[in-house]
């Protein structure tokens, strides 16, 4: 029986399309989010790796049936082995969602993964680009920093409770998220023995041992406490970051607590003890990078378009935000770390961020923009973070 459709204008016809495998994954397999905004110059979607690497990435029958016979094969097999399916014959298995896996090699550069119909040589019906980089190395010093008034000394109760082997792990779950980018955190300086212990007091406010004080959101004012502790035992061309027991504000209760901030020009960053777990507190980590690597400074491109955590409603000079292009997939999404009941449900500004984009309940995506869309002025991030890192260390 023929199928009537009505089309107004035209359509776009996905027989198949790619997305990032949620599955587990063996130890040296990376596992890439797909940009896969807009298709009218890329014909499919972006995927960044780096060289050498194993990826796996998922192929979705969106249009077919599931047993349906596909292929896939590599433009260049000389820059990108396909390693699952065996590429002779290349078949992938039945199923709405199966995975592939491809490893790279060390030539930098674009190659294209196709997936083919009826047979190898087929029909091409999907095509995903592949973007290989050469690791990016960012060293970091560490601080497991204590926060105390003197004649105070160090304690545990004024001192991060996150120890190096902790601090150690969440940056391994960061330089996962930046994979796709080619950027990897390296530690190579670690410091127990940072203290603060110069805070000043704020709104009639004063500091309490083991919280760096800082000025309630939204208002603007400078953030004293942040600039005396980014120059606390500051480690010269190292990205400085320092694990602290809380980060509250000047008011009555403390509150709103920050989860993390960080600086481009201060080249570092502060992160607060949290109950959340590894992943979550990585996530947030990553998250505050973006900012250090300029993917949400006022000046990246418009300033009524900048991409910082600020919001209309907190920041006049951001006026035209756009909910559909910060969206919940993306690593640099902002209003990270404001409370539930700010984010969803009755009165809740953003009741559509409550949605787990697959990484769990609660946490944003991790995808990096790769595409440079005309209509999009904070994307292209790959580029921004990687222009940064070049010049991070210098006047």
């Amino acid at each position: 029986m023929a199928i009537a459709k009505q089309v107004y204008k035209w359509e776009r016809i996905v027989p198949v399309r790619f997305t990032r495998s949620t599955g587990a994954v063996p130890a040296g397999t990376y596992v890439p989010d797909p940009d896969d905004r807009g298709y009218a110059r890329y014909h499919g979607p972006v995927l960044g790796v780096c060289r050498g690497d194993l990826t796996r990435v998922s192929v979705v029958r969106e249009q077919l049936e599931d047993p349906a016979p596909l292929f896939v094969s590599s433009e260049i097999p000389a820059r990108l082995t396909i390693t699952n399916p065996a590429p002779d014959p290349g078949r992938l298995p039945n199923g709405h969602i199966v995975d592939i896996e491809f490893r790279a090699s060390s030539t930098d550069g674009d190659v294209k993964v196709r997936i083919h119909a009826q047979q190898l040589n087929g029909p091409i019906v999907g095509e995903l680009t592949v973007h290989i980089s050469q690791v990016l190395t960012i060293l970091c010093a560490v601080h497991r920093t204590a926060i105390y008034a003197l004649p105070s000394t160090r304690a545990a109760a004024n001192t991060t409770a996150r120890s190096f082997t902790d601090i150690d792990n969440l940056m391994t779950g960061v330089s996962r998220q930046w994979r796709p980018a080619g950027i990897q955190f390296t530690i190579d300086i670690r410091k127990n023995d940072t203290n603060l212990t110069n805070q000043v007091a704020r709104n009639g406010i004063n500091p309490t041992d083991g919280a760096l004080l800082c000025p309630v959101y939204g208002s603007g004012e400078d953030n004293e406490n942040f600039t005396r502790l980014m120059a606390t035992n500051r480690q010269a061309r190292r990205l400085n970051i320092h694990f602290v027991r809380q980060i509250r504000t000047a008011s009555a209760d403390g509150s709103p607590f920050y989860i993390g901030f960080g600086s481009s020009a201060e080249r570092g960053l502060v992160v607060s003890d949290t109950a959340d777990d590894l992943e979550t507190q990585a996530h947030t980590l990553a998250h505050e990078l973006g900012h250090i690597l300029n993917l949400a400074g006022l000046q990246h491109t418009v300033d009524n378009d900048a991409h910082s955590d600020d919001d209309p409603q907190w920041n006049e000079i951001v006026t035209r935000r756009r909910h559909d292009l910060w969206t919940r997939r993306r690593l640099m999404y902002y209003m990270v770390g404001l409370s539930a009941a700010d984010r969803t449900g009755p009165g809740g500004r953003y009741a559509f961020d409550g949605q787990d984009v697959g990484h769990g309940a609660g946490r944003s995506g991790h995808m990096i923009t790769i595409k440079n869309l005309t209509n999009d002025h904070t994307d292209n991030e790959y580029t921004d973070a990687r222009n940064r890192q070049a010049t991070l260390f210098t006047p």
